[in-house]
């Protein structure tokens, strides 16, 4: 599958679901890496060695990366513990801007660095896809990030996470004519209720916009936080099965 979408052709946004069409095609597209991977891991008593890993990754993200109107930051491949043969940990991952792998330089500091992160705990411990951020990612690139990561499972044994990074500052590109339509404060927000990108010009990402949409008991009219509101309430449109929400100020 090609991904192209220019910013000229912006996500349809006739509800306030369809902005999150942009991170559930490009899930798809991800799993679409995984017959790939399962046939790596598939005997568990002869895992592959990291270049093994490296050598199937790397068409797939440059066919990712390179043949995308999206301007994705970077993707690839992280290994769970021990998944692989020579090593306790492996990032098969590469970066737009230095087309180059990331590989981190010692194996201590590549488990340290990713072993406790939002985008690689969640798809192991649930199973599920996974939207993290926006957060700033100290291991490739420095920027506000989102990172969209999708679990690889082998005989129900989950071996690593396929994903891809785009930067925040490109999302609001691609999403703000969506959200505007929608409402001149519209805004996307992640699973606690933290801006992602917001319609609203005095919204910063990362802010905390509404809480913990996810287990209000009245997501149609949600308190907006911060004293600029001043008790005003919003709706909560959760975008499909996504943890990601449009909030539409009421």
């Amino acid at each position: 599958m090609s991904i192209s979408r220019s910013e000229s052709q912006p996500f349809p946004a006739a509800q306030p679901e369809d902005v999150g069409s942009f991170f559930q095609e490009l899930l798809e597209h991800l799993e679409k890496w995984k017959p790939c991977l399962l046939d790596l891991f598939r005997d568990p008593g002869e895992p592959p060695l990291r270049r093994d890993v490296d050598a199937a990754v790397e068409p797939l993200t440059s066919e990712l990366l390179g043949g995308s109107d999206y301007p994705l930051a970077g993707g690839g491949f992280v290994a769970a513990h021990d998944a692989v043969a020579d090593a306790p940990w492996h990032m098969a991952w590469w970066q737009v801007r230095s087309k180059e792998n990331q590989l981190l330089s010692s194996l201590e500091s590549m488990g340290e660095a990713y072993s406790r992160r939002e985008w690689f705990t969640v798809p192991l411990e649930t199973g599920a896809s996974h939207v993290t951020g926006p957060y700033v990612d100290f291991i490739c690139t420095d920027e506000y990030t989102v990172t969209l990561t999708s679990p690889v499972s082998v005989g129900g044994r989950i071996v690593g996470v396929v994903g891809a990074d785009v930067f925040v500052e490109s999302l609001e590109e691609i999403l703000l004519p969506a959200l505007r339509r929608l409402h001149p404060e519209a805004s996307l927000v992640n699973r606690v209720g933290r801006v992602v990108v917001s319609a609203d010009p005095q919204l910063a990402a990362g802010r905390l916009l509404v809480g913990d949409w996810r287990h209000s008991a009245d997501p149609g009219r949600m308190e907006l936080r911060g004293p600029e509101y001043a008790g005003r309430r919003a709706a909560v449109h959760p975008c499909g099965s996504l943890p990601l929400a449009v909030v539409v100020p009421g």
